[in-house]
């Protein structure tokens, strides 16, 4: 199974959602950033994904 950067994306966002009710306002906006981030990164690293998936960059002749 082929998956794109995009799709990969899309489906850990969707897995990550949370209802917008459940939801209470941080109180200190850096520390729940930092937070979110770390989660993200966390669940980006389970995710075992082939170096030959997509190129880094491309050529451009």
């Amino acid at each position: 199974m082929k998956l794109t950067r995009r799709e990969l994306a899309l489906g850990i966002t969707a897995m990550a959602a949370v209802p917008a009710g459940a939801q209470t306002p941080p109180s200190d906006p850096n520390a729940a950033a930092r937070d979110a981030i770390r989660k993200n990164s966390q669940a980006l690293a389970k995710v075992e994904l082939p170096i030959d998936t997509e190129p880094a960059f491309q050529f451009k002749a």
